[in-house]
């Protein structure tokens, strides 16, 4: 893809990639819109992206056995978790939620807990504390528009609301917090800085390689699908 990419039918915002090494995008609006199956906190075109050594390591099957039958997967063995998150545009902090407790296992209930967490919310408890869904959680103003960055391990966001950030710079680490069912950063962009109310906002990634017949070729402006395996930086 190249300059004027689109996204249902909308230009979509060119941004950093915010993290580095392999990555695969689990959910995109590359596979379909809306990517989570719902347009709610602002969501529509929203990414999640899984280490490429997670998605190699899931499909073991040992790794498998341990996971449904074992009692779960220690994230000690995920190549994702901790990994520095990186903010996808240059802005001020507006949001910096940290405290949720993390995970020290993914397990079956996980899945089970993402699949039936809408019955067991209500909008107001939602309301009240987005890190029930989101984990700790980002959201940076800036000219392209809100990033939002969630799942983040407890205690790694790095940066404070109010201050500044570049594009670029690490603003937290990779974790397994919220209503998640194994380490991955969930990014989207939006309209506005109140998760209720915000409208999604397409977008893509300035500029990546991906593993293409056994090479890694330049991909710029892109949007990456869920079979699409990509570094960063380039």
């Amino acid at each position: 893809m190249g300059q004027g990419t689109q996204c249902d039918g909308k230009a979509a915002i060119p941004v950093e990639f915010p993290l580095a090494g392999e990555w695969l995008a689990s959910a995109s609006p590359g596979d379909r819109i809306p990517s989570h199956g719902t347009d709610m906190l602002g969501q529509r075109y929203a990414y999640d992206f899984v280490h490429a050594k997670d998605i190699d390591l899931a499909n073991r099957f040992w790794i498998g056995m341990r996971y449904w039958l074992g009692g779960g997967i220690d994230l000690k063995l995920s190549s994702g978790m901790n990994a520095p998150i990186l903010a996808p545009i240059a802005g001020k902090v507006i949001a910096a939620k940290d405290g949720w407790p993390e995970r020290q296992r993914a397990t079956p209930l996980d899945v089970l807990g993402a699949l039936t967490v809408g019955l067991r919310l209500t909008q107001s408890k939602l309301r009240a504390d987005y890190r029930i869904v989101a984990g700790n959680y980002l959201i940076i103003e800036g000219a392209e528009g809100f990033a939002f960055l969630a799942h983040a391990t407890t205690g790694s966001i790095c940066i404070e609301e109010g201050e500044t950030v570049s594009a670029g710079q690490t603003v937290a680490e990779v974790g397994d917090t919220g209503n998640s069912t194994a380490p991955h950063l969930h990014f989207h962009l939006m309209d506005g800085p109140n998760l209720w109310t915000a409208n999604g906002l397409p977008s893509c990634f300035i500029a990546y390689q991906q593993r293409i017949d056994d090479a890694w070729q330049l991909v710029e402006n892109g949007i990456p699908g869920p079979t699409d395996r990509l570094r960063y930086p380039i």
